[in-house]
């Protein structure tokens, strides 16, 4: 699953430019998220991927995940954009970004409960909205959003929920390996783009992209 065989340099040099953007915006949301921890974030990898051969680079397929999504559209392409979490990951993320009277009430917990799965939707929303945000920048194009969706399900299954809920129907997609390190801790996690029919082309030409 290399880039190479999907998209030309000059292709993968505008979804690096496009990955850079939304670190910024991300890193710059996140650390107001979390207050006073330290928060950065790297993309080590981009590629355009088929759908097939997605969960796989999620680990073992039965492993479980939590996925936050949301539908966005312009006049002329139609996206999902999914931020995805190892299950533990996601639990430590909404420890961290739980008020602190709250903090450790479900510290023995193996579930996410109500407030904990509210919110991994705003952090999700923060991530997806902070590479719309960058789409924007570098398209001109304006997108309508849906208010974000969580799954939690197997790396092997959630792929299919977010298609099953959405009209995703092309068979690539853009996917972009991300490292968050907050206080110095990494988590790693990946962030999805599924466009509909056509709409991976008009978004390459709309980057710039030759």
């Amino acid at each position: 699953m290399t880039p190479e065989n999907f998209i030309s340099e000059g292709e993968q040099d505008i979804l690096k430019e496009l990955a850079n953007i939304g670190i910024g915006n991300a890193v710059t949301a996140l650390s107001s998220m979390l207050e006073e921890q330290k928060v950065e974030m790297e993309v080590p990898e981009v590629m355009v991927a088929p759908l097939q051969d997605v969960p796989e680079s999620f680990g073992d397929p039965e492993n479980l995940v939590a996925a936050t999504f949301c539908e966005a559209e312009s006049p002329d392409i139609g996206l999902v954009l999914v931020f995805v979490l190892p299950f533990e990951a996601a639990q430590n993320m909404a420890k961290r970004i739980m008020p602190e009277n709250m903090a450790g009430e479900n510290e023995a917990s193996e579930q996410i409960d109500d407030m904990e799965q509210s919110l991994l939707m705003e952090l999700g929303n923060i991530i997806t909205g902070s590479y719309l945000n960058a789409l924007s920048f570098m398209t001109g194009l304006t997108f309508q959003t849906s208010p974000p969706k969580l799954g939690i399900d197997m790396a092997g299954a959630v792929l299919g929920t977010v298609i099953a809920e959405t009209k995703t129907v092309d068979d690539q997609l853009i996917l972009l390996k991300t490292e968050l390190y907050v206080e110095h801790e990494e988590i790693e996690g990946s962030i999805m783009i599924l466009p509909d029919s056509g709409s991976l082309q008009k978004l390459v030409e709309g980057l710039g992209a030759v």
